[in-house]
């Protein structure tokens, strides 16, 4: 279960000595995964497989865009399950998520909020998840964080990138907070998804990797129907692996933000912790407020003492959806 912070040295503009120090590991790191990607035996199934990928170590921004791809192919009538690794969890057998039923303890906290949009699967044997979602009555399979994993056949592959955070110092883990290498990121992808402003140092970088492939643009924003307005007060807090894009959101509300706290990725919140917030707030006059991730994770009976700003994505033109809908349609005729 993973509790890890991200190290500041990985989002430095200058190689730090640490950074220099763990190269010797990234190189076994990086052999570990090549071996197991090489010897991976690859299973095509009977239906569509759409693969939303990053090649970071958390926070590139995966969670909203499978949520984006489900919920579009929910509205034009398919019925698309996603895979989710589940490796923030305890549970590794091939499981249905039911948020009623489970807790972010036992099948991760990104399954249960992909659980909220459609049927979520966990499992450490993706074929067997996949098989399993089939049987259930899934006609398009939407892999949450596939791009280490070869045992599915992919009809689709799309790399998200933010493009505040790009790839850190460019370094593999634990140097850096690359989980493979860029160029091996790129070649895969059969779309790259930049989540943010327009880049064109960082789309010049890929194209010169990868000349053809298309290249869209998102940009992220809080949901206008949360419960904090231009100008309040807040503390917030989280638990993600590139906090700093939750702290950009908060300013880009033109909240008046008094303290940041910035937890583990993945957090499990104690009692005594979320009291001490409330209690803070409260003697600051102040309003808490967290994401949706760190929301589910908090003791039921403090959470009407929080505020979440949900953020969603959004698009200029339709052509990243028809992409989806193409390989979607493209795909089931073909199977």
């Amino acid at each position: 279960m993973s509790r890890f912070k991200t190290p500041k040295f990985w989002y430095s503009s200058e190689d730090s000595y640490i950074s220099k120090l763990l190269m010797p590991f990234s190189k076994i790191y990086e052999l570990s995964n090549s071996l197991k990607l090489n010897n991976a035996i690859t299973k095509k199934i009977n239906k569509p497989v759409i693969c939303i990928g990053s090649i970071l170590h958390g926070g590139a921004g995966k969670t909203p865009v499978v949520k984006f791809v489900a919920e579009l192919l929910n509205r034009k009538k398919y019925n698309p399950h996603i895979l989710a690794s589940g490796k923030a969890g305890y549970i590794r057998n091939v499981m249905r998520v039911d948020s009623s039923k489970h807790s972010y303890l036992q099948v991760g906290d990104e399954p249960i909020l992909s659980s909220e949009v459609c049927p979520t699967w966990i499992g450490k044997d993706r074929v067997k998840s996949a098989e399993a979602a089939i049987l259930a009555g899934a006609d398009i399979i939407i892999v949450d964080s596939g791009f280490l994993d070869n045992s599915l056949e992919k009809d689709l592959q799309i790399l998200v990138i933010d493009s505040t955070q790009k790839f850190g110092n460019q370094h593999i883990f634990p140097a850096g907070p690359l989980i493979e290498s860029i160029n091996s990121g790129i070649q895969k992808a059969d779309a790259i998804l930049i989540i943010g402003v327009q880049n064109s140092a960082l789309e010049e970088k890929i194209y010169t990797l990868k000349n053809n492939v298309p290249v869209f643009y998102a940009k992220m924003d809080p949901d206008s129907s949360v419960n904090v307005k231009k100008g309040d007060k807040v503390i917030a807090f989280c638990g993600l692996g590139y906090p700093e894009k939750f702290k950009k959101t908060l300013e880009k509300m033109e909240l008046s933000i008094l303290d940041f706290i910035a937890f583990a990725d993945h957090h499990p919140y104690t009692f005594t912790e979320v009291q001490k917030l409330i209690r803070v707030s409260k003697n600051s006059h102040t309003k808490l407020v967290t994401t949706r991730k760190d929301y589910i994770k908090i003791p039921e009976i403090f959470r009407n003492e929080i505020n979440v700003i949900d953020i969603k994505l959004s698009f200029t033109g339709k052509a990243f959806s028809d992409i989806i809908l193409k390989a979607a349609a493209t795909t089931i005729k073909s199977h």
